[in-house]
């Protein structure tokens, strides 16, 4: 209950946070003369999108507190939509100020407040079609992230530029120092997100001391803390690591895949499949003892969260990562409580831990249900996509009173979620986290 009255918390905040240009303004109104409703309407529009924008790395600046609360899946959900809701204002505030004067959207004319705002306005358009059509437009996740935090920092410059320069509401002098507040509120995500996050990563290093091939071109890089501790856990929980030098465009969100109950030596796991990037690239050279840097944890989605008679865990390829987290954390636990764990793969070959999990159901209360879409002539287990009439087979009567965890592609996650609310379970049992956003 605590958890919910904090998110309750922290989203009225931010809701209040939105507003209050507009209350100071408001209250501080410098202009004596009465305006058209259409002009003082687009004015309002301006004073709501700039803090939606500034507050928008707030959401994904890897604060953890922030992470743990809301989970990775719905901050990334609420950055995404809420950049797309901040352009739409962007663009009907000059065409409320001035209707039909197209010329606010030319950067190079008009005056400097103008010039300042049509900068920012097309440097905004430009940072949200390369984030909607990067893999369109083949732009590498690493080079897409340093341009995307590059041109979110001119359209935050540029914007209050404009503000400042529109003399307005913004000729009073708390409506000036409030907006510059909320440029500052911008920059301090921004710096503990590139500056200090990557400081606290070079100080506290880690080591290869094991690279697994785990076949279906996935490898479990093991990894141990250097002159620290590490840190602690939720199973299902992700940190972003990066090989070699923590100062490089090639840092990426990795579950990780082992026990939340640490060995003596403190070292965690992360299985990483090749995509062709960096996944491909390095970890399946990085060498035992090469360095290593990891920042978290982060996320939401964890079975330490979500109190349950038993739990069941759905899995499409390497999604089984963190909830082989769970699975073998329950273990280290002596956690009684049952485990139905189904895992979707197009061939044998691909399941990844097969040997592991079928010795699992040995040794704890697991039953393991692989679906196979292009199984062998002489399979007898599961054929096809998990779809309810599937999971009603081996559901038990109690599964209303379990906890349902979800990782996998998009298009799974979408599915699965209308699947098991379609059986009457209520949303809020059933739990993942989406990375694939850009």
């Amino acid at each position: 209950m605590g958890t919910i009255f904090d998110a309750m918390l922290w989203f009225t905040l931010y809701v209040i946070a939105l507003l209050l240009p507009q209350v100071v303004a408001l209250l501080c109104d410098p202009i004596e003369t009465v305006r058209p409703f259409l002009l003082e309407f687009g004015v309002a529009l301006g004073f709501v999108a700039y803090p939606l924008l500034t507050s928008e790395f707030s959401l994904v600046g890897r604060i953890r507190s922030v992470s743990v609360l809301y989970g990775n899946d719905v901050l990334m959900f609420f950055h995404k939509y809420l950049g797309i809701g901040a352009l739409a204002l962007v663009i009907a505030h000059p065409l409320l100020v001035s209707p039909g004067n197209f010329a606010s959207f030319d950067p190079f004319a008009g005056s400097t407040m103008i010039r300042y705002g049509a900068w920012s306005f097309w440097l905004l358009v430009i940072l949200t079609l390369t984030s909607l059509f990067r893999r369109r437009l083949r732009l590498s996740y690493g080079w897409w992230m340093v341009t995307h935090y590059a041109l979110a920092l001119a359209i935050g410059t540029l914007g209050l530029a404009h503000i400042l320069a529109a003399r307005g509401y913004s000729s009073s002098g708390i409506v000036r120092v409030v907006m510059i507040g909320y440029f500052i509120g911008f920059l301090i995500p921004m710096f503990h997100y590139r500056v200090w996050q990557y400081y606290r990563m070079l100080l506290r290093p880690w080591k290869v001391v094991e690279n697994r091939d785990e076949g279906s071109r996935v490898h479990t890089l093991v990894l141990k803390p250097v002159g620290h501790q590490g840190f602690e856990f939720h199973p299902g929980q992700f940190a972003w690591i990066a090989t070699g030098y923590p100062i490089t465009t090639d840092q990426h969100p990795i579950s990780i895949s082992s026990s939340a109950e640490l060995a003596p030596d403190r070292r965690i796991e992360f299985s990483i499949q090749d995509l062709g990037d960096w996944s491909g690239r390095q970890i399946p050279r990085a060498a035992v003892g090469a360095a290593a840097y990891v920042n978290g944890p982060f996320g939401a989605m964890s079975i330490d969260r979500e109190p349950g008679q038993g739990f069941v865990l759905i899995a499409g390829g390497i999604g089984i990562t963190p909830l082989r987290s769970m699975i073998l954390t329950m273990k280290d636990r002596c956690d009684a409580r049952p485990v139905i764990l189904f895992y979707a793969a197009h061939k044998l070959e691909a399941v990844v831990y097969r040997q592991e999990l079928e010795s699992l159901q040995q040794q704890m209360n697991l039953k393991v249900v692989m679906v196979l879409s292009e199984p062998p002539n002489e399979w007898t287990g599961e054929r096809g996509h998990i779809d309810a009439a599937l999971l009603k087979r081996h559901l038990p009567a109690q599964f209303m009173r379990f906890q349902y965890f979800v990782c996998g592609p998009s298009a799974m996650l979408d599915a699965m979620e209308d699947t098991l609310t379609s059986l009457g379970l209520p949303r809020s049992r059933v739990h993942c986290e989406r990375f694939n956003v850009v």
